[in-house]
This record gives C-alpha cells, sequence and structure tokens, in this order.
C-alpha cells in the first residue's frame, strides 16, 4: 500500500513538472515575442578634465569629473503595439557617476567621496496626438530652461557658471595689520567662513531632477508646454520654442515653478544661431522670497562656430554672468570666461578648455577674485 501511495506521488509530482515545464516554456516565448517588439537602445559618456585654481591664498590642481555634463550611463526601452494606435509605453534607466566631482573640490582636500547619482529611472507613455506623460525620477518640467544654448560650448561654459568651482572658497585680501582692541571676556565671535562659489553663483534653473508626474503637451508650430508635480510645495510650467528660418536657429524657453513654501522662482533663455556661425545667449533667473534678499542672475554669451578642421567645428565664446544677492543682502558677484571648444565627429567627443574669473562684492569684506582653468575631453558612445 505504501508502495502504491510512493508511486502515485512521484506520478502526481513528474505531471506537475510538465505542467510548469509547459508553462514555463509558453511563457519563455510569449516573453521573448515581447522583447523582440521592443526598442532598446543604450547611452554613455565620460568627461574628465583636469583644473587648475587660484584664490589668491592657495592654487592647487585638481583631476575631476566635469558637472557641466557628469559622466554617465543609460538605458531606455520602447514598445510601440500597432494595436494601440501610435502610443509608445517605456521606461529609461541613467545614472551618472561622480569621481572627484568638479563642484565638490575644495583647496588642501579631502578629495570627494565616489558618487553615483540617480539622474533617472522613470515610466512613460507617448503619444504624437495626446502627448507624454511621465512618472518616476526624471527633469522636472522648468529644467534647462535657463540654459538653452546653441554656441557649441555649453560643456565648458553655460549659465550655471559655478560648475567648475562650486565649493572653492573666496580668500579674504591681504591688508595691512591693524592693531587690535582688546574685547570683554566672553565677546569673541567666531569669524564666519570664507564665502564659496556655489554661495554666491546660481542661475536658478527651474526645479532640476526628482520623483514626479510630468505631462507634456504636444508640440504646435515649434511651441511646446509642460507642466510638472513633485509635491505640494514643488510643481512648476514651463514653455519651450525652436524655430529655423533659413540658416539660422533659434531656441528660448521660460519657467516659473514654486520650490518649496513661500518661494516662486523663475527663469528663462534664449540663443540665436545665425548660418555664418555668429551665436549669441542670454540667460535670466531669479526667486520672490520672504525675507531681506532679492536673488536674482543674469548671463550673456557671445560665441562664433567655424569649420576650420575637417574632423569637426570650432567653437569660440566669451561669457559674463552677474549674481545679486544669492547669499545675503548686498552681494554682488560677477563672473568672465573665455572658451574653446573642438568637435572630434569621428570620435563623438569633444575636447574643450576654458579660463574663468569670479569676482564677490561683498559690503564689510574684502576678498580676491578667484582665476579658475579647465581642460577636458568628454567621449560619448
Amino acid at each position: 500500500m505504501k508502495r502504491m501511495e510512493w508511486r502515485v506521488g512521484m506520478l502526481v509530482l513528474m505531471l506537475a513538472g510538465w505542467a510548469a515545464a509547459q508553462t514555463n516554456g509558453t511563457a519563455g516565448q510569449a516573453l521573448a515575442a515581447v522583447k523582440a517588439q521592443a526598442d532598446v537602445r543604450w547611452w554613455a559618456q565620460v568627461n574628465r578634465a583636469a583644473l587648475y585654481a587660484d584664490n589668491g591664498a592657495e592654487s592647487e590642481w585638481f583631476h575631476v569629473d566635469n558637472d557641466s555634463m557628469p559622466s554617465r550611463f543609460g538605458v531606455a526601452g520602447d514598445y510601440k503595439p500597432e494595436i494601440w494606435n501610435g502610443w509608445t509605453i517605456g521606461g529609461q534607466i541613467e545614472l551618472g557617476f561622480k569621481s572627484d566631482n568638479s563642484t565638490e573640490v575644495v583647496f588642501g582636500g579631502p578629495d570627494p567621496e565616489f558618487k553615483v547619482d540617480g539622474r533617472k529611472i522613470e515610466a512613460y507613455a507617448k503619444n504624437k496626438r495626446f502627448g507624454a506623460l511621465s512618472v518616476g525620477q526624471g527633469d522636472m518640467a522648468s529644467n534647462g530652461t535657463a540654459e538653452e544654448d546653441l554656441s557649441g560650448t555649453y560643456v565648458a561654459a553655460y549659465s550655471q557658471v559655478r560648475f567648475a568651482a562650486a565649493s572653492l572658497a573666496f580668500a579674504p585680501r591681504a591688508t595691512k595689520p591693524q592693531p587690535v582692541a582688546e574685547e570683554p571676556a566672553g565677546t569673541n565671535v567666531p569669524p564666519r567662513p570664507a564665502p564659496r562659489v556655489k554661495d554666491v553663483f546660481n542661475n536658478f534653473d527651474g526645479l532640476s531632477r526628482d520623483d514626479r508626474i510630468r505631462y507634456d503637451a504636444p508640440a504646435w508650430r515649434g511651441l511646446a508646454v509642460s507642466a510638472s508635480v513633485a509635491g505640494e510645495e514643488n510643481f512648476d510650467l514651463a514653455l519651450r520654442h525652436c524655430a529655423e528660418i533659413g540658416r539660422n536657429k533659434l531656441a528660448s524657453a521660460v519657467a516659473v515653478a514654486r520650490k518649496g513654501a513661500g518661494v516662486d522662482q523663475y527663469s528663462g533663455s534664449c540663443s540665436l544661431l545665425l548660418g555664418c556661425g555668429l551665436n549669441f545667449t542670454a540667460a535670466v533667473g531669479g526667486q520672490d522670497m520672504d525675507g531681506e534678499c532679492s536673488p536674482f542672475s543674469v548671463y550673456g554669451k557671445i560665441g562664433y562656430k567655424l569649420d576650420w578642421f575637417s574632423v569637426g567645428t570650432t567653437a569660440f565664446a566669451v561669457d559674463y554672468s552677474r549674481n545679486e544677492e544669492i547669499s545675503q543682502a548686498g552681494d554682488v558677484a560677477e563672473s568672465y570666461a573665455v572658451v574653446l571648444n573642438q568637435r572630434l565627429d569621428p570620435l563623438n567627443a569633444e575636447l574643450y578648455c576654458t579660463a574663468r574669473n569670479y569676482v564677490l562684492d561683498r559690503e564689510n569684506a574684502d576678498y580676491d577674485d578667484l582665476f579658475v582653468f579647465m581642460s577636458g575631453v568628454k567621449v560619448s558612445f
């Protein structure tokens, strides 16, 4: 009797295994068929540079990952079922890799920690007639609205001028020693830390990336409207426009955003590339917030693109940025730079260098200028 029960049990297990194999085989075939319909693509870039900085009291060379367009890797997949009448369903993951990021290096070290940044982890549905809906970690609608730039020098210089030296500090200007009066015991106030570049420079470019819901309306005559919501006090609305008039190109964007409780932010930019290679770029941004400060930023660039070499376009530019009351009332911070960028089209790469000066004018304080030189290479694949 026991032997019979054992044989029946074995038969049941064999039948269950056969059924599972058939099911898995069918599921596997179905999954393979679905994967075959997917349009999978991937991309990556490495952007490394040498950075020299001198604030009048200290100077140092750094090996950095250029934060204007950091090193990254991404993959995305789209499905376009014929029965869904023009809809595309997909998702993407993009990770940033920051080793000695240019915004985090400081005089005297220590070196910044290696970081992996989850830039985009989102799903989306797109349709030419109805627009696009995105859910997850990704660009807010206003991200990039202060950074339209057709100059060909974005990797080395754009409206967020602090990217190359954000954590580097200004040094108090050396003056003749003055006699110090004795102070009553217990009244000594520790000196304030020296301001850093990121404390006094900001282009107010939208709300960056966040976990959000975003909707992009279908483009109409070069105009595109988008909106996103990340939370009760984090939402935005943006309008973009692009056009080609003969050999000339124009790109512009404006946005308004709520950036936390009581902070309204605005940003805008415009870039014009003439057929002859001459180009002009401008950006503006600021915040309306409670308190004494009225943060404001304005940026301008003039450039020229030339076809000197067969390997790719050569681009020159000069720029200027003025930032007011970013950190405290009365502050005026200015920056100006010269830029050179060389495309290497056969390698999908760019060689670049820039020399930039940062100036801070603060009441009751005197700081030396901060000079930065950066040269690097960006390779995309």
